[in-house]
């Protein structure tokens, strides 16, 4: 243990430590301490005080402790490192964070007191390391005798989030003692490690299949459930006698595992009885929460002895369960019959309002501006003639004109200048555009996997501290029973997820194999898009929720996005950032009750390349679960009630222009009337 002398003198006998070790371990060699799906709750224990691990039960001394003799000139270095026992068995997904840390060291100087030492901690998790250093209190004073404590600390992974079995799981505590005194290490129980756990796998568990290889292929029957894994570059093989048909299909389900972790479930190489690989089949590739299901069909076949295999590649594992068929020609499951036609994102499933009550929303227009400027001039010509009533003038008109100008002109023009598109805005369209490219760019062979899950997990695409400045055209508000207005955005409704996919891998400028099916990558790129596009609408239409209702068809949504824990599946995660005016714990409650109940993204690599998206809506979602504080403003004009102010300001010029010509009358009639003829001298 560093350089420190042994921590105390030895009493018992050395038959009777053997004993007090075996009482001490036998609990615990039960308890597997691998780290797996959960809590896993790891404690610091030491069975002698040179010999220290982690442990899933408190067991061993209480406290280890050592009499020090140190100084400012000569200090003294002290290093314990707790290796998990037994080794780590599964394969994990370590988390982003370590939930919890206790560490309850405690120094007492000999002529000080008690007072607390710096402190470096060093958590080895596979080939990460993760450090944090805590500094020293030397002068006496409260909460000095309280344990260190790590509360959802960040891990130093690296993209890296795989701990495979054997991999080291080690915590290292190191802390340097420059005064004479006694330093003391609490254990059973009072210093642990939590980490939650995604997902684990028992590999020997699931790797049944084994031993097979293509020189040696496990004889089966081929109508019957094989199940297996595929563990890092395995070459998985089974051999079977076909008999009569027209048809074989082979219908294989990979169970759901994070992406960083899964098989690239490449085309299965089907030998022929003449030992020549049979020709490229058509494949319907199907993924949904729990599983993605490939089937492949050949026509045309011989009879005889075939062998089918399965390749993985290094670093990777996934379990599988395959099934075959023997069949005649008809309508079966790749047949694209089956399929849509079209997939068109199922607008309404977050919808709240009632859709009775909706009020249709239209753009500022200057059809109303035009008549009030032509109103303006009329009233202009009438009103600069001369008139001697300076009171109607400046008291009626003047401020008649004012009020028109202001609610019948700027207003119009403040709001039409409010609803052009901003410089750095996008369209829904160009949002869908950049959200496919960037899953496009990300989905390529060679790309980091934690690259991957990054991206594909960020809401609409954005990254934490990116910005998402947006411009909507809304086609109707709905009353929501909370007061509030539900926005309809017709392009959401129109959207055809497959027009947009395909179009992007047309733009992709995709490559086919020789039998012309897609290229893996495609294949890859074609079912997550399909998810994640579907999930990102999902958020936007149920987020489209304002306080007012609206006054004009034109929204800005301008935000900051920020991290945020992902929701949905480990193998495809979802809307792990979330706009930074939205807490935590209110993002946390809408994606619990918006994600749908299943998503299935089924593709036909056929003669006709064809998807469906198809999910089924969360039946939690109501309007407490949107939260409030979303920057969505609408485009407004210069004031409010514009439009009364107008009618108020061509009210006042009515009046006005009507006093005057009674008042012009009346001069006209007077003026008549002293200098009718009858009345002139003669």
């Amino acid at each position: 243990m560093g350089t420190a002398s042994p921590w105390r003198t030895r009493v018992c006998p050395v038959v009777f430590s053997a004993l007090l070790l075996g009482l001490l371990m036998g609990p615990y060699a039960a308890v597997s301490a691998s780290v797996t799906v959960g809590e896993s709750s790891l404690y610091l224990s030491c069975v002698e005080d040179d010999d220290c691990l982690l442990s899933p039960t408190p067991i061993g001394e209480e406290v280890v402790s050592e009499s020090v003799f140190a100084s400012p000139a000569q200090p003294k270095t002290v290093t314990i490192e707790f290796d998990m026992a037994p080794a780590q068995s599964e394969l994990a997904l370590l988390p982003t964070v370590l939930a919890r840390m206790e560490v309850d060291l405690r120094f007492t100087g000999d002529a000080t007191g008690a007072a607390r030492p710096a402190l470096d901690l060093s958590l080895i998790l596979g080939q990460t390391v993760t450090e944090w250093e805590f500094d020293g209190e030397p002068l006496p004073g409260q909460g000095l005798n309280e344990p260190f404590v790590l509360v959802d600390e960040p891990l130093n992974l690296n993209g890296q989030r795989l701990l495979w079995p054997e991999d080291p799981v080690r915590l290292r505590l190191t802390f340097v003692l420059d005064r004479p005194g006694t330093w003391e290490l609490h254990m059973r129980g009072n210093s642990f490690l939590e980490l939650n756990i995604e997902w684990s796998e028992d590999i020997d568990g699931r790797n049944t299949d084994e031993p097979s290889s293509e020189l040696e292929p496990r004889q089966t029957e081929f109508e019957t459930t094989h199940e297996g894994a595929l563990v890092e570059n395995d070459r998985d093989c089974w051999s079977f006698e076909v008999e009569q048909h027209e048809v074989i299909g082979v219908l294989v389900r990979w169970e759901a595992v994070p992406i960083e972790v899964a098989q690239p479930h490449t085309l299965p190489n089907l030998f022929m009885p003449n030992g020549r690989e049979a020709p490229a089949p058509e494949v319907v590739v199907s993924e949904d929460e729990t599983s993605t299901r490939n089937t492949y069909r050949w026509r045309a076949l011989p009879l005889g002895q075939y062998s089918l295999c399965f390749g993985g590649i290094a670093g990777k594992f996934q379990p599988y369960t395959w099934t075959g068929q023997l069949a005649f020609e008809g309508l079966g499951p790749l047949d694209p019959s089956g399929f849509s036609g079209s997939s068109f994102y199922p607008a309404g499933s977050a919808s709240l309002g009632d859709e009775s009550r909706a009020v249709v929303l239209t753009e500022h227009g200057y059809a109303y501006m035009l008549m009030t400027v032509l109103a303006l001039v009329g009233f202009g010509l009438d009103g600069f003639r001369h008139s001697t009533s300076l009171a109607l003038r400046f008291g009626v008109f003047a401020p008649g004109v004012v009020l028109l100008l202001l609610g019948g002109v700027l207003h119009p023009l403040w709001a039409g200048a409010d609803e052009v598109q901003l410089d750095g805005e996008y369209t829904l369209d160009d949002l869908v555009e950049m959200r496919l490219q960037q899953l496009w760019d990300a989905s390529y062979p060679g790309v980091p996997e934690q690259v991957l899950v990054t991206q594909t997990g960020a809401t609409w695409g954005m990254l934490a501290g990116e910005r998402l400045q947006l411009r909507l055209v809304v086609e109707e508000a709905r009353p929501m029973d909370d007061g509030r207005w539900q926005l309809i955005v017709p392009e959401i409704e129109t959207l055809r997820l497959d027009e947009a996919i395909f179009g992007q891998v047309a733009r992709g400028g995709v490559q086919t194999t020789d039998e012309g099916l897609l290229e893996e990558q495609t294949v890859r790129f074609i079912l997550l898009a399909g998810r994640s596009l579907l999930l990102d609408l999902l958020m936007l239409e149920g987020l489209l929720v304002v306080d007012e209702e609206p006054t004009s068809s034109v929204f800005h949504l301008d935000t900051e996005m920020v991290d945020a824990p992902a929701t949905g599946s480990v193998n495809v995660p979802a809307w792990g950032t979330r706009p930074a005016s939205i807490s935590a714990n209110d993002w946390v409650l809408l994606q619990s009750s918006l994600f749908p109940e299943q998503i299935s993204v089924s593709l036909c690599d056929c003669d006709l390349d064809l998807l469906d998206v198809r999910f089924q809506a969360s039946d939690g979602f109501d309007a407490s679960d949107v939260p409030q504080g979303l920057e969505l403003r609408n485009a407004s004009g210069l004031i409010n009630g514009a439009g009364t102010i107008a009618w108020i300001g061509l009210l006042m010029l009515v009046v006005c222009a009507r006093m005057e010509h009674l008042r012009r009358k009346k001069a006209r009639s007077l003026a008549h009337a002293m200098f009718d003829e009858s009345s002139q001298w003669v």
